[in-house]
């Protein structure tokens, strides 16, 4: 086949889509043709005739031109695909699909997805405030008054009704306006707190003042209308215990661990409270990071890759519903009257984000040069195996097979995309990226 011979057209659709239509030469078509009119013949029983000795116009005849048409379209479309964009030199980005196909004269059209394009634009001038970091005194005493509530000592609770901060142990229920039971428990203890709203509203005012071996029953608001607008809550008090606190003091200190004074153990949750916010603040930090790069690089990309995370993220509401809310997405959304279309349209500029941010990393790891070498890979199998212990051979050889090996690669290099990201951020010096060579695939 001469590539000149195919007549081929073009047209952009949307940012980054090719429409592309082959015509397929008529004479090709007729060649075509006449090799189904023999497969047809050799295949099956035409009257009058041994099988394979039907001529052309018999078979055309009876099986009419269309279906012979049909068919030929079907046999060449592989063919003058890849023909075709061998001619035009066009690279897909993924497979293309066939959206038309035209018998007389044979036109097919594709829509194939072209390569995203990315421009970061300046990108190492980019510069984001680091957030500040501390911890205060009120911090360490809030940490210290959780302390003292975990080693309150209990005693029983005598002569009177239950008040704030009492440890109650009860039998629960709670049942909907229908009657139907959505709360139960025999034997639960929990903190009188006026504070708390759960299971509803209300729910431990209730019980203030309360006595062993008393039951009440009351109904409650529910939040947002779930499991029904109103509840009726029936519980019995089994006991009432008083909730004695410890002092402040170095035997505190030396009860909830290795701390020979109170001033030891306010340092160790100083230490603890930093290391903590300074994790948090750094999460937060890489997302604004993030967010200010993506915000100024241009891209454009090909539909189909809005489409799958659009997939992707509907895939993961609907496991999400069913595992918390025991329900199908479909209950789900009818519950928060929207409908499909309405879930997709809210979602439509998340996936929009989280395309956009993959292509923008992936293009800064390369502007970066940085890549991920089989050693690194290795170290990070060990690392990982290692820790379940007498599983680890069982684990490693889990992580080697070449489907977690890639995940791994692709884990490590957005640590590095991110640290570099982060130390340019920063105003940190960073090294030049490495002229020649691509990134190494793991």
């Amino acid at each position: 086949m001469e590539k000149s011979t195919i007549p081929v057209t073009t047209e952009a659709v949307g940012k980054r889509d090719l429409r592309l239509t082959v015509e397929i030469p008529e004479e090709r078509v007729q060649q075509e043709m006449r090799r189904v009119a023999r497969e047809i013949s050799a295949q099956v029983n035409i009257p009058g005739f041994r099988k394979g000795k039907a001529p052309y116009s018999v078979i055309l005849q009876r099986y009419g031109e269309e279906r012979l048409r049909e068919q030929v379209a079907e046999d060449l479309t592989r063919e003058f695909y890849r023909a075709a964009i061998e001619q035009e030199g066009i690279t897909p980005y993924g497979p293309a699909s066939l959206e038309e196909v035209q018998l007389s004269p044979m036109r097919l059209t594709f829509t194939l997805p072209l390569p995203p394009v990315v421009r970061l634009g300046d990108y190492r001038s980019l510069r984001v405030e680091f957030p500040p970091v501390e911890v205060t005194e009120e911090d360490i005493r809030e940490v210290l008054e959780i302390i003292r509530q975990e080693n309150a000592v209990l005693e029983p609770a005598e002569g009177r009704g239950a008040q704030p901060g009492d440890l109650l142990h009860i039998q629960v229920e709670g049942r909907t306006d229908q009657g139907e039971l959505f709360l139960k428990d025999d034997d639960v203890e929990v903190i009188l707190d006026p504070e708390d709203t759960y299971p509803a509203p209300g729910f431990y005012q209730a019980l203030e003042g309360i006595t062993p071996g008393e039951e009440r029953t009351f109904r409650l608001k529910m939040p947002g209308g779930q499991p029904s607008e109103e509840a009726e809550f029936r519980v019995q008090l089994l006991a009432l215990y008083s909730r004695i606190l410890p002092e402040l003091d170095d035997d505190l200190a030396r009860t909830v661990g290795p701390y020979p004074t109170l001033e030891a153990l306010k340092e160790d949750i100083r230490k603890q409270l930093l290391q903590m916010r300074e994790r948090a603040a750094r999460e937060e930090y890489a997302r604004a990071v993030i967010q200010r790069l993506v915000d100024q690089a241009e891209v454009e990309y090909p539909s189909f890759l809005l489409e799958e995370r659009m997939q992707d993220l509907m895939e993961d509401l609907e496991k999400r519903v069913r595992e918390e809310q025991r329900m199908t997405l479909q209950d789900y959304l009818k519950v928060a009257g929207q409908t499909l279309e309405d879930l997709q349209e809210r979602l439509r500029p998340v996936a929009d984000f989280l395309v956009r941010r993959m292509l923008v990393l992936g293009e800064l790891a390369w502007a970066e040069r940085l890549t991920v070498s089989n050693e690194e890979i290795n170290q990070r199998i060990q690392a990982l195996s290692t820790a379940w212990g007498d599983r680890a051979e069982a684990m490693r050889a889990q992580l080697e097979k070449s489907e977690n090996r890639e995940h791994l690669g692709a884990q490590i290099l957005y640590e590095k995309v991110l640290d570099r990201l982060i130390a340019i951020a920063h105003g940190e010096p960073v090294p030049e990226p490495a002229t020649g060579g691509e990134n190494e695939t793991p």
